[in-house]
């Protein structure tokens, strides 16, 4: 109840009953629910590829009411399953259906990718994340137990108080709960984490140069810190696109972009013809 009442300033416009998206059919999406060590019971939906599975992807959704209905209205859960990737959507804690816990979010990302692979066990899993969900994806990504081998996260933000600034209340929130739970604070620092990000094999970083909630800058910084190699880190910043609508704006580059990552990094090799 503590958790609940400390994140309505941050989060209280968004906590409405969750609906279905309105003209996205639900045939072949499976109801789930995942265990979360931030104290959660999340709720998700999980469908398999429209054929033979290549790899599977868990996505972590924006802030807002949609929760992990933004990847079923916006087109990136059929993308991915219609060329072979089984998929997870779920709702951080506090979100959608997903009862409140704390404020470990990294954790409800953890906890989905081990979701994941029960559900679709032997593929390799792939990670998509957007603003508040690219973010707290970030950070699980620096824990070494996570089981992701690539991701996409568009428009993460560098820190919270970058994040908050504009909004005087949530901002003065922040800074105590800082002071309160200075442990949880430092592990809430996407700029922080991803200089001690786990084995990876591939990050795409994707910002709008019209975003004026992440700036592209962010992504600058972001390519900057990280700790893979150079070559393994990719920073897309689209023209003329605004804060989460990289796929809106962009669509064709958007799906070369994304399934190139996902087939250079999940799908397995196939094994050679015996002679």
């Amino acid at each position: 109840m503590i958790y609940r009442l400390l994140k309505k300033p941050f989060f209280g416009r968004y906590q409405k009953p969750w609906r279905w998206p309105a003209q996205v059919p639900d045939a072949g999406w499976e109801r789930v629910r995942i265990d979360s060590e931030s104290g959660a019971k999340l709720h998700g939906l999980f469908a398999r590829a429209h054929g033979p599975a290549r790899g599977a992807v868990v996505c972590a959704h924006p802030m807002g009411v949609d929760a992990k209905g933004f990847f079923l209205k916006r087109g990136h859960a059929e993308l991915l399953r219609d060329n072979g990737y089984d998929v997870l959507l779920f709702d951080f804690n506090g979100f959608g259906e997903s009862p409140s816990g704390n404020f470990s979010y990294p954790l409800d990302v953890i906890a989905a990718g081990r979701k994941l692979q029960e559900l679709s066990p032997g593929q390799p899993l792939g990670l998509m994340g957007a603003s508040f969900g690219a973010a707290w994806s970030m950070c699980a990504l620096a824990r070494p137990d996570h089981p992701f081998q690539a991701a996409a996260l568009e428009c993460p933000f560098t820190t919270l108080d970058e994040y908050w600034i504009r909004y005087r209340i949530p901002y003065y929130t922040l800074k105590t709960l800082n002071v309160l739970l200075p442990r949880i604070a430092a592990e809430l620092r996407p700029i922080v984490q991803i200089a001690r990000l786990s084995p990876l094999q591939e990050l795409l970083l994707i910002y709008g140069d019209r975003d004026d909630v992440t700036p592209a800058q962010m992504g600058q910084r972001f390519a900057a810190a990280c700790s893979l190699p150079k070559e393994k880190v990719t920073l897309w910043t689209i023209p003329g696109a605004e804060h989460t609508k990289a796929f809106t704006h962009a669509p064709e580059e958007y799906r070369e972009r994304v399934l190139a990552l996902f087939a250079r990094t999940l799908v397995k090799t196939a094994p050679a013809a015996s002679a």
